[in-house]
């Protein structure tokens, strides 16, 4: 019986005479991963989202063997490099860079340590070494980290490693039982240390840190790696494959049409793209350059690949996308895009053709995405970036009923233009109503 891909291997580093790399996770890793896990739960719990299922059952042979199979799926298709913190070759924790956006060049990193090693200098040194990843193989730009305000170890953390706080993203994620707001901490290539991450946070922990004891001492004793069952490996590996092949073959499936009426604007509505409307399109954005405002290129054919993309809905890749449609003619496009894993979060994105939609269609176009997103679809929270210097598209935002979070630095927009971009965002039972 083979298991995931173990070719992905950073490091190693070397601090307090111990060796630190990552890797990708194994199935053997369970019971070290699953005793650590359960030992540390009062510090990871909190911060981690929430289930209906109490904390060792969130910590079966079952669910690991599945996150494996997910960091190899996601390892070959570059949505995501999840990686196990190995030190001394010992199981220690997890870090990762997740929410791979090739497009903006951006990712989000999410991190975890045995809580006896993390004080000690190991978890920056995790840190270091996929910050590092990111930035030179990935090529990203951006790198950002979500953290509850009330997490000291981790905004002490990031702080230390050079990460800035944005904003606060008003409940933005279901941790510990309950949504809860968190502060959006960033990371940009203008701030790669000279000699990167790992060497630079190596050599600041030895100047200031005392060794600790190695970290396999009798009291941090963890059970030895096993390979799980065979028959519950496979029995998970063919639930996993069977849910990739309906999900793919959901993708083929085209959603139904959707129309929504912009109220108090007659003839004016936002439904569903159709092949038909590129030439008119074409027209719209002529003047505007290779790639327009709404981050589809000006040709015909980069306007059917993309409603192609978004053909299944908002689990798409390109998510739904809408043509603004005014008296029955092409004023411009939305988008309902990058739904989260847990169906509750997105992004939505409206680009209009000045000489046809003034201000109050903008604003009204955004509350029927909006309510389409809360009412229809049932999620919690929406946002959108607006480029810091777009005044006007920050009024119809706020017009919308969104409000401003903060400011992200390095972020590239749908056209392509990479900048600082105001974060706005609304939750459920927000003034997203005329």
């Amino acid at each position: 019986m083979s298991g995931p891909p173990t070719a992905l291997r950073l490091g190693p580093a070397r601090l307090h005479g111990s060796t630190l790399l990552l890797r990708l996770p194994r199935y053997t890793d369970f019971p070290q991963w699953r005793a650590l896990r359960l030992r540390d739960r009062a510090f990871l719990e909190p911060f981690w989202h929430t289930s209906p299922l109490c904390w060792a059952e969130r910590h079966t042979e079952k669910a690991w063997v599945r996150e494996c199979l997910e960091a190899a799926t996601n390892a070959r298709t570059g949505h995501r490099v999840a990686t196990v913190i190995e030190i001394d070759g010992r199981f220690a924790g997890q870090v990762e860079i997740g929410n791979i956006d090739d497009r903006a060049k951006q990712g989000e990193m999410g991190i975890w340590i045995d809580a006896r090693l993390g004080r000690h200098g190991f978890g920056g040194i995790a840190a270091g070494l996929i910050l590092d990843f990111a930035f030179d193989a990935l090529g990203l730009e951006r790198v950002n980290a979500p953290i509850s305000p009330g997490n000291a170890a981790a905004t002490s953390g990031a702080v230390q490693i050079g990460f800035v706080r944005e904003g606060r993203m008003r409940l933005h994620f279901d941790v510990g039982g309950a949504r809860a707001d968190h502060d959006l901490w960033s990371m940009t290539r203008a701030e790669i240390p000279p000699k990167g991450f790992t060497e630079m946070w190596t050599e600041r922990t030895l100047e200031h840190r005392t060794p600790p004891a190695p970290p396999g001492r009798p009291e941090d004793t963890l059970p030895d790696p096993v390979m799980p069952d065979t028959a519950m490996v496979f029995g998970v590996q063919a639930r996993y494959r069977a849910g990739q092949a309906w999900r793919a073959a959901r993708q083929l499936l085209p959603a139904r049409p959707v129309t929504l009426r912009l109220p108090g604007h007659d003839g004016v509505v936002l439904r569903s793209a159709r092949p038909a409307d590129g030439p008119m399109r074409a027209a719209a954005v002529r003047n505007a350059g290779p790639v327009t405002a709404d981050g589809i290129g000006s040709s015909g054919t980069a306007w059917l690949r993309e409603i192609a993309l978004s053909a299944a809905g908002v689990r798409s890749p390109a998510g739904l996308l809408f043509v603004l449609d005014v008296a029955g003619a092409y004023a411009g496009t939305a988008r309902l895009f990058d739904l989260d894993l847990f169906d509750r979060n997105a992004r939505i994105q409206l680009w209009a053709d000045p000489a046809r939609a003034d201000d109050a269609v903008r604003t009204a176009a955004i509350r029927a995405l909006l309510g389409y997103a809360f009412d229809r679809l049932g999620l919690f929270r929406v946002s959108t970036a607006v480029a810091a210097a777009d005044t006007a598209s920050a009024a119809v935002a706020a017009d919308a009923g969104l409000h401003k979070e903060g400011t992200m630095r390095s972020y590239t927009g749908l056209d392509g233009h990479r900048g600082d971009h105001d974060l706005w965002a609304i939750t459920a039972g927000g003034d997203h109503r005329a």
